[in-house]
């Protein structure tokens, strides 16, 4: 038998919702980077909705309706279980798009504020802050998001605010003041990095900002529009009902290739257009990822703040109804079940928009 803590020998059972058994046996049970193999059976992360380890024995409860029990690992439980979690939390993160193109910077902690502390990892991202909860889903903060960043006291704890949202992470012991300096340094530098680049205050990852508030607006939408995606602002912009909103994104889905603008972005970062047009919202990239236009029922600031949360990734948003089947062959299964920006924003789009020589017409077509 191996000394690799990601191998154990155990029993195994799989039971139906109803507790019937389904199979059983003693194998060796191995974690694998994206799945959980022992016996004739492999379990992907992404399907393991909760797991509990406790007197020696594992539980995974898998998506839609199965169990997965092991035991008699004997003194391998220990090494084996906190391998097992580390993986899932992994395959989990990304599978509910809350990771970056970057390695973070990890702390541990706990969420308050809601009784009972939640041991939590918390993941300190260029673009946002992933909480992994122990026994929860994982979720992001995105930096651009950002409201406040403040010390509490009783308890102690960090907070993070967002117009939407408050997240405390207390139980850093001495790392309190580091986790809030991690997050801190990287809001402050995204904040330099859009002020020099638009030569204004205010901008922030993914944050739309409306046209009153931007000095020479149309001089910085053209600075920053691709001359292949002029003709689509501007009759964007003469249909709007409302202040249009200009900004700028990191993207965490970058293309190989990118529409670049007259003055060109700091790589991996896209221009956009939010612009209200009645009850509907319209996301146009104006420069970066060659992407379509997308037209969402309902108001700017409820689709701003999805987009936002989403960290503007569009391969989720681009499923056609086909490819967005929950099945096990579909590797954004979690996230379509799960994620609720991403779920709310499939259900109000109303139109996706390919660029070609009958745009404008479609553009039209959707809009009535």
């Amino acid at each position: 038998m191996t000394d690799d803590p990601r191998h154990a020998k155990a029993a195994f059972g799989l039971y139906a919702a109803g507790g019937s058994v389904l199979q059983q046996g003693e194998a060796v049970a191995v974690v694998g980077d994206d799945a959980l193999s022992v016996g004739p059976l492999i379990v992907s992360f992404l399907d393991a909705d909760a797991l509990r380890a406790a007197d020696y024995r594992i539980e995974l409860d898998l998506w839609p309706d199965r169990q997965l029990v092991l035991t008699q690992l004997g003194r391998r439980f220990q090494t084996f279980a906190q391998e097992l979690c580390r993986a899932r939390n992994r395959t989990r993160v990304a599978g509910l798009l809350a990771h970056g193109i970057t390695s973070p910077e990890v702390f541990s902690g706990a969420l308050l504020g809601s009784g009972t502390p939640h041991p939590a990892e918390l993941q300190v991202h260029n673009t946002h802050v992933t909480v992994v909860p122990q026994d929860g889903d994982p979720w992001q903060v995105p930096l651009g998001a950002l409201t406040a960043v403040q010390i509490q006291e009783d308890p102690p704890g960090v907070l993070l605010k967002t117009e939407a949202a408050r997240t405390i992470v207390g139980q850093l012991a001495r790392h309190q003041d580091a986790f809030r300096r991690a997050v801190v340094d990287r809001f402050e530098a995204q904040a330099r990095l859009l002020t020099q680049l638009t030569g204004q205050a205010g901008f922030a990852d993914g944050l739309g900002i409306p046209r009153a508030r931007i000095g020479g607006f149309e001089r910085l939408r053209e600075r920053f529009t691709a001359p292949e995606r002029t003709a689509c602002a501007e009759p964007l912009l003469a249909v709007a009902s409302d202040e249009p909103r200009l900004g700028f994104v990191q993207l965490l889905d970058p293309d190989a290739e990118a529409l670049q603008s007259p003055e060109a972005l700091p790589e991996n970062w896209a221009s956009f257009l939010l612009v209200p047009v009645g009850g509907l919202t319209v996301l146009e990239l104006l420069a970066g990822p060659s992407a379509a236009t997308y037209v969402f029922r309902g108001g700017i600031e409820a689709v701003s703040r999805d987009l936002q949360a989403l960290h503007f990734r569009r391969s989720p948003l681009a499923l056609t109804g086909q490819h967005a089947e929950l099945t096990a062959a579909n590797p954004h299964r979690l996230a379509l079940r799960k994620l609720e920006p991403l779920r709310r924003l499939r259900e109000v789009t109303t139109a996706r928009l390919i660029h070609t020589e009958n745009w404008v017409k479609a553009l039209h077509t959707a809009l009535a």
